[in-house]
C-alpha cells in the first residue's frame, strides 16, 4: 500500500464515501483505464489509500482523467441525493409568472434557485419569530400597564374613603351645630375674608372627591 500519496481534497477520508468511490470504480472503469486488469484487480483491497492511489493511476491517462471528471460530478450527485446531508428532493408546480420571478430573484442574487428558495423560506422564518417575539413585548407592556391602572384605581379609590370620612365628620359636625342652636343661620361676627378661605379650604375637599369619582370612572370604562 502506498503511504506517502496526498489525500484527494476533494474525497472525504471520514465516513464511507471512499467506499462508494471505489465501487464506482470497480463499477466504471474500463479495462483501458485500469490498465493492466490483472495488476488492478489485484490491488482492488478496500481502504481511502488505495482509492487515492487508484486515483493518481487514472489521472496519468487522458481517458482517465475524463472518468474522474464524471466520477467527481456522481460524487456530488450521491452527496446531494444523501441523506446523511440533511437534503432532500421536493418537487412542486409554480405559477409561470412565480417561476419567472424566482429565476429572477436567484439570477439578481447570483445564487441558485434552490438557494433563493432557502433564504426566503429563512427570512420568512426570521419574520414570524420577530413578529412573535413583538408580540410577547407587547403583551407584557399591556400587562404592564394594566397592573399600573390597578395600583392607581386602588390609590384612588383609598383618597376617595379618606376624604369621604372627613366629609362626613364635617357634616356630622354641622348637624350637631344645627341642632344645638336650632338655626342654619348662625351669629357671625368674624372675618369674612377668613371665612371665605375656609370655605374655599372645605369645598376644596368635596371638588376632590368629584376628580377621584370621575378619574374612577374614565380608568374602570376605558373613555
Amino acid at each position: 500500500m502506498v503511504k506517502d500519496r496526498n489525500e484527494l481534497k476533494w474525497l472525504r477520508r471520514s465516513g464511507d464515501e471512499w467506499r462508494w468511490v471505489q465501487q464506482y470504480i470497480s463499477t466504471h472503469a474500463d479495462a483501458r483505464m485500469r490498465g493492466n486488469t490483472e495488476r488492478f484487480a489485484r490491488r482492488m483491497v478496500e481502504g481511502y489509500d488505495q482509492v487515492v492511489v487508484d486515483i493518481a493511476d487514472f489521472e496519468q491517462t487522458t481517458e482517465g482523467l475524463k472518468f474522474v471528471t464524471r466520477l467527481k460530478n456522481a460524487l456530488r450527485q450521491h452527496r446531494y441525493r444523501s441523506a446523511s446531508n440533511g437534503k432532500k428532493p421536493c418537487t412542486f408546480s409554480l405559477q409561470n409568472s412565480t417561476r419567472s420571478g424566482l429565476s429572477h430573484l436567484a439570477s439578481n442574487n447570483q445564487m441558485t434557485e434552490t438557494e433563493a428558495i432557502t433564504k426566503l423560506i429563512d427570512d420568512a422564518e426570521w419574520a414570524a419569530k420577530k413578529h412573535k417575539e413583538q408580540e410577547r413585548k407587547l403583551r407584557i407592556a399591556l400587562d404592564l400597564k394594566r397592573k399600573s391602572a390597578e395600583l392607581n384605581i386602588n390609590s384612588l379609590i383609598a383618597q376617595l374613603e379618606e376624604v369621604m370620612k372627613h366629609l362626613e365628620h364635617s357634616t356630622e359636625l354641622l348637624v350637631m351645630w344645627e341642632q344645638s342652636m336650632e338655626s342654619e343661620q348662625p351669629p357671625f361676627n368674624g372675618d369674612k375674608e377668613t371665612l371665605k378661605c375656609e370655605v374655599e379650604k372645605r369645598m376644596k375637599n368635596v371638588k376632590t372627591i368629584n376628580t377621584i369619582v370621575a378619574a374612577r370612572y374614565s380608568i374602570l370604562s376605558g373613555t
